[in-house]
Parts: C-alpha cells; structure tokens; sequence
C-alpha cells in the first residue's frame, strides 16, 4: 500500500475517531434512525368551522394532549417553544422539546423537535377553505424517527401496527371539539391525504423551512 493512501486513511479514521469521542463527551444520544428511513403520515378532515377559528385552537398547544387521549403531556415553555412527553405502558417516557417553525395565522403551523430528543419529529397542519366554503379542511402531515432499543420497542407498544390511526382519531376529536364544544363519540372519516394535498410551495417543517411566521 503506498504511504499516500495509507496517510490518507489514517487520517479519515483518526477523524471519525475523535467525532465520536465528541458526540461521547457531550452527552450526544445516537438513538434513532436516519431521516431517510423515517415514518411519514398525511391525514385530513374537514370541519364545519372557519379557519380562524381552527388555527386558534390548534394554537392552543395545551389542548392536544385531549386529542390524544392521555398519552402525551406539553409544557409550554415561551410563545415558540414546548416540552413534551409520551408516556408508554412500560412507564418509559420519551421526551423531545419542540420549536414552531411556521406560523401564519388562519393559515399554517409549522414545527419540529430540537436538542437532544428522545424522539425526533416534525410536521405542519394546515387550514383550507373547503369546497363551495362549506367549512375548513384541516391537513396534518408529521414524520418522526423512531428510536432504537427499548424507546423504540416502547414507542412500537403505543402507536401498535397502525401508527397513522392516532393521528385520524385526533382528528376526529379536534372537529367535534371545535364544532360541538365536546369530545365526539361518533367515528367521522378521516381522508388518507395523497402528496398532491400539500403543495411543494408549502413544504413541511422538516424539509428546512425555518422561522416563526416564515
């Protein structure tokens, strides 16, 4: 091997080497997988409620953990910023701090997760005037990484076989709350959003789009 090459590799394995004693010494957890390999989820509703309305209370981070029956908890911790929690069967907890990335009234709200978070997402939920202004469509599209080891085996235990049933049922809980002031017993159909729902011009938070009211 000629002492070019082997200089060269050298270097790249020294390199990775003391990247990984960084990451090590700063306390950085390696405990999901790569972006690529993320769960996407896109769902709409319509909901006989206009869209101010709609984007005031979906605004309301405090009201979501009611959608979701218990299984996450929120902090608000300033106007852009919330920590949140998701409690398993097995009494493991995930935790991630959340940033909103969008904000247009009426319109958009953006977010993702940032830090050190035991499970990174992202995603945004939109308000569009329905046909023939027959109320509100409301779209959520959310991707999330699942961790590894037993957070991920835990997280597999909440969300089950069909993680995208979570996301439909909170739905349906948002329109009866926001149009009957009360949580709906009665099962509405939720839309399986295609990619042609969500214009490329309003890409997900995910995808970079950064800043409040960006």
């Amino acid at each position: 091997m000629k002492r070019t090459t082997q200089m060269l590799m050298a270097g790249v394995g020294t390199g990775i080497t003391l990247y990984a004693l960084k990451n090590v010494l700063l306390g950085r957890r390696f405990r999901t997988m790569p972006y690529g390999y993320g769960i996407k989820l896109k769902r709409a509703i319509t909901v006989n409620r206009p869209a101010e309305e709609l984007y005031k209370g979906w605004r309301n981070l405090e009201m979501i953990p009611a959608l979701l029956d218990g299984l996450i908890s929120v902090e608000i911790l300033d106007e852009w910023r919330s920590r949140w929690t998701l409690k398993t069967p097995q009494r493991i907890e995930l935790k991630w701090t959340a940033e909103i990335t969008v904000d247009r009234p009426h319109e958009m709200i953006g977010w993702r997760s940032i830090g050190r978070a035991d499970l990174d997402n992202a995603g945004y939920v939109r308000f569009e005037r329905a046909t023939g202004g027959r109320g509100t469509v409301v779209r959520v599209a959310l991707q999330y990484n699942p961790p590894a080891g037993k957070l991920g085996a835990a997280l597999a235990t909440v969300l089950g076989k069909r993680p995208a049933s979570h996301v439909e049922e909170a739905l349906r809980k948002f329109k009866q709350l926001m149009e009957a002031g009360e949580i709906p017993t009665a099962r509405e159909p939720v839309e399986a959003a295609s990619e042609d729902s969500f214009p490329a011009s309003d890409a997900p938070a995910w995808t970079g789009t950064s800043g409040p009211g960006a």
